[in-house]
């Protein structure tokens, strides 16, 4: 079932693969980190109402239970100019991308989930945002942090409680959205490596 799922993951991915990209960006992850770049909407939340490009890194142990840092990963999605982010879109966006990769996965495994039940709260976090820290490459004029409350699809089958610390800043006047995300309590050590990550994260 595990292999399965992971191919079903990957086959989402090879639909929604951008060919090219405009924008170069670097993780400056380790090479164990992998990843992939699709266009957004993505196929499996075609009703996302944000376009652009995502940027993806798992963690090593991103697809294995058992691993402490199961289902940990870097998000960047790279809007288009003049997207709403507003604290209500982001909100919602999130959920709408979620549900869909709920949907996805599952009917890929010839299974429903009742998404009705899933829920995200942000908060704005406030004070110097530059402490948080930031990416390197833009300076948040909004962050947020919270959780998604959903079903796991992918491996567990079972609720699940992603804890989120979000960016948002501008790269030449187009939304640029900073996703660091894990079931894990936010004083792990794969916070802090996630945050370095972060830190060092650029879009040149």
């Amino acid at each position: 079932m595990q292999k399965l799922s992971g191919i079903l993951f990957t086959l989402f991915l090879f639909l929604t693969a951008v060919q090219s990209q405009e924008t170069s960006i670097d993780f400056h992850t380790p090479a164990e980190w992998k990843g992939e770049t699709i266009q957004l909407p993505p196929g499996f939340a075609p009703d996302l109402k944000w376009n652009g490009v995502e940027h993806i890194r798992f963690a090593p142990g991103m697809f294995k239970p058992e691993s402490e840092s199961f289902f940990s990963y870097l998000l960047v999605f790279l809007l288009k100019e003049g997207e709403d982010v507003s604290d209500e879109s982001v909100k919602a966006q999130v959920l709408t991308y979620y549900k869909g990769l709920a949907n996805a996965v599952m009917g890929g495994k010839q299974k429903s989930v009742d998404t009705s039940g899933f829920s995200i709260d942000l908060k704005a976090m406030t004070g110097d945002l530059k402490s948080l820290p930031g990416p390197a490459t833009g300076k948040a004029p909004k962050a947020w942090s919270g959780t998604l409350n959903w079903i796991e699809p992918f491996r567990t089958e079972k609720e699940q409680a992603l804890n989120f610390e979000v960016h948002l800043w501008l790269n030449k006047n187009a939304p640029v959205i900073y996703f660091t995300v894990s079931p894990q309590a936010t004083d792990h050590a794969i916070w802090e490596e996630m945050r370095k990550h972060r830190t060092a994260f650029e879009i040149k």
